[in-house]
């Protein structure tokens, strides 16, 4: 099923349980493939398998004492994304066929990236620092909280945005400043050509709509937000009818 996420990776050098553990983990996993893990990876045949048993045989455990994570590298350092556990803060979260739409608000135009995934999709992720992200968070905000309409639709959207992006700072505030934020959603675009992810331009829409109101320019700020809504409902409906072809 289509599926986005949204996933934060922290310094390798701020973890105090499984330090070590990660530390052998991405060097061994750096030298086994020659670079660090991906969150648009993909295993083929027994790969996966012969990986973790070399992993085990390496470390000296068994496979199902193996903790998984992607980390990327910046900075010369791994930033590490391990793998949810229930009962602990979450590194990610994964929605399917369908992405939240206040998760728009917390990027800026300039770090959209679009690029081919190593099965040849398309694939659009934004990346961001987690003290840039409560800024923008605090920013819009404020603004929600000051703006004033005789629009009663345009003020309940944006207490629902507010509640839902103050929920967001709240995750991201339990993770260093210089946490590294990525959203990955092109999986919910693989049935569209590549050539038109670049007019994928949901965050953009997200700042006009923000200019609105700084401008009080209720019937824009509403149209801008419903065409955003109806963007990504009609997506979602779309994935579910290819969804209910390929079960057939």
């Amino acid at each position: 099923m289509p599926s986005c996420c949204l996933q934060i990776y922290q310094r390798l050098s701020y973890f105090k349980e499984d330090k070590d553990y990660w530390t052998e983990y991405t060097d061994f996993y750096e030298r086994f493939w020659g670079g660090p893990t991906s969150p648009y990876g993909l295993w083929f045949g027994n790969e996966y398998g012969t990986f973790q048993n070399a992993l085990c045989e390496h470390l000296n455990i068994k496979e199902n004492e193996i903790k998984e994570c992607l980390f990327i590298k910046e900075d010369n350092e791994n930033f590490i994304c391990p793998d949810n556990k229930l009962d602990k803060t979450p590194f990610s979260y994964l929605v399917d066929n369908l992405i939240p739409i206040h998760w728009f608000f917390i990027f800026e135009e300039n770090q959209k990236k679009i690029f081919k995934t190593h099965w040849g999709f398309g694939a659009i992720h934004y990346k961001s620092s987690a003290v840039n992200i409560k800024r923008l968070i605090v920013e819009f905000i404020n603004l929600a909280d000051t703006f004033q309409s005789k629009d009663s639709e345009l003020s309940s959207y944006l207490e629902v945005l507010s509640n839902d992006v103050n929920e967001l700072n709240q995750w991201i505030s339990k993770f260093p400043d210089d946490s590294i934020v990525i959203l990955n959603y092109g999986d919910l675009l693989a049935s569209f050509p590549m050539s038109s992810l670049d007019k994928e331009d949901s965050v953009k829409i997200v700042t006009d709509f923000k200019k609105s109101l700084e401008s009080s320019d209720d019937n824009n700020a509403k149209e801008l937000f419903q065409f955003l809504i109806n963007r990504w409902t009609n997506i979602e409906f779309a994935n579910q009818k290819d969804l209910t072809r390929s079960s057939n």
